[in-house]
């Protein structure tokens, strides 16, 4: 019987805070104490911080808030000759008359009223304001397009707007200020909510990306603000990456899975430095690409033939579609699970293990991941574009999938493990420990 997502939430929760690709946003009650050693938490927690419904709301409102911008007045007095500027204060008028011998008839003492933007409530909005406009512009670009982020793309133009081009914020200068804890808490009390809500989210960014962090307030905005994988074999996997990071080390430090290298973990030991990828090729000394012309070095006429039936079906598509196909690659891929270890001092990589995760209790489909398992050890080359199965660097394979019962858990250098099997995830760990022996 195949684990339900429910099950496999609640055991990978406190590791999977670093997800932040496909899937869905919600509430995880599951998350006892949240993982935080990561290796950029700042970062993680301003994406959650976007996630907060208080936020969104906030920016959603702001172009009507901004109507209730508040400004000061000043009255300046000053002596014109021949015009009147602002309201004409005859008292003084007449004084300044009497001091020319009242015979100048086109002076005039007025008074003018002088709009003041320099206020701590105004410094403070545009401090709150510039900083989502800095996020938004610089620092979520490769978020934009995953579904439990896409409302940022309405929302993003509404900060910029206001941000560069409102006529009232745009007179407000942050030059040489600083925005102090104690303006944003006198500005929380404020009665006008443009100003109020800005101060109240700014402290509690501030709080939350303090050097002195309150684990309990992180904690509580990832549980609020959680991104579920929206796939449950997506979920397995990283069931799986949690299992290996428990099994292998104690002090790891967790990595932001964005969508870019997925670098999910790493950690050392006294010989090694770990890390590990999700759904990866890894680090870049590695390849897991076959190319067609590399593939012709070699004559076979089953590859020429192969190549053929690939450049001929580019050919029609593009006739019959109006789209071509790659016909560079023979074979690629992206393996589930890859763990590298790099010798401490040297840098030299010296093993790596390649997962395959099936979320199944089909032996057929358990077999079609052991085929693409082989496949991979069988392809993957070094930077050198020689084949890692040819040695030195040590390889190991391991297929992971649900309660399907096998008759043995290892074969030469490939290991079986499933629920009932965690047992290798240890011997896995004492292989990589004696490597280093």
């Amino acid at each position: 019987m195949k684990r339900n997502t429910e099950e496999l939430i609640e055991e990978v929760s406190d590791f999977l805070v670093v997800y932040l690709k496909a899937g869905n946003v919600g509430v995880n009650s599951f998350i006892r104490k949240a993982h935080l050693d990561i290796t950029n938490l700042e970062q993680l927690i301003m994406i959650h911080f976007l996630l907060k419904n208080e936020v969104k709301e906030y920016v959603r409102r702001l172009p009507i808030l901004i109507r209730r911008f508040k400004t000061t007045t000043t009255s300046i007095s000053e002596t014109y000759h021949g015009e009147i500027r602002g309201r004409v204060d005859w008292g003084a008028t007449l004084k300044k008359r009497l001091e020319v011998g009242y015979k100048d008839r086109t002076i005039f003492s007025c008074t003018e009223q002088s709009r003041n933007y320099y206020i701590k409530e105004n410094l403070v909005l545009k401090a709150f304001i510039g900083l989502l406009n800095t996020i938004l512009d610089r620092k979520t670009e490769r978020f934009m397009n995953y579904g439990w982020f896409a409302e940022w793309n309405k929302l993003k133009p509404i900060i910029y707007q206001i941000y560069h081009h409102n006529v009232y914020l745009s007179r407000v200068s942050l030059e040489k200020v600083e925005i102090t804890d104690r303006m944003l808490q006198d500005t929380v009390k404020h009665r006008n909510p443009l100003y109020r809500d800005a101060a109240k989210l700014f402290l509690l960014y501030r709080r939350l990306q303090s050097k002195k962090l309150n684990e309990a307030e992180i904690g509580s905005l990832l549980k609020e603000t959680f991104v579920f994988p929206d796939k449950p074999e997506v979920l397995f996997e990283l069931y799986w990456a949690s299992q290996i990071v428990k099994h292998l080390s104690q002090n790891v430090k967790l990595e932001v899975l964005d969508g870019g290298q997925n670098l999910f973990a790493s950690w050392k030991d006294e010989d090694f430095d770990y890390r590990l990828y999700h759904d990866s090729i890894g680090s870049g000394h590695l390849s897991f690409h076959i190319g067609t012309n590399e593939a012709r070095e070699m004559y076979n006429p089953y590859i020429e033939r192969k190549i053929a039936a690939m450049e001929k079906t580019s050919v029609i598509a593009n006739e019959v579609f109006g789209e071509s196909v790659d016909t560079g690659t023979l074979w690629s891929g992206r393996p589930d699970l890859l763990l590298e270890l790099y010798r401490r001092g040297s840098g030299t990589l010296e093993k790596v293990m390649i997962g395959e995760v099936k979320h199944t209790t089909n032996r057929s489909y358990a077999i079609r991941g052991l085929s693409e398992l082989l496949e991979y050890m069988e392809f993957v080359k070094k930077r050198d574009g020689r084949f890692l199965s040819e040695g030195p660097i040590e390889l190991k394979g391991v297929l992971f999938f649900d309660n399907i019962p096998v008759k043995q858990s290892r074969v030469n250098d490939v290991l079986i493990i499933n629920h009932d099997h965690k047992e290798m995830l240890a011997q896995l760990n004492d292989e990589c420990k004696s490597h280093g022996s």
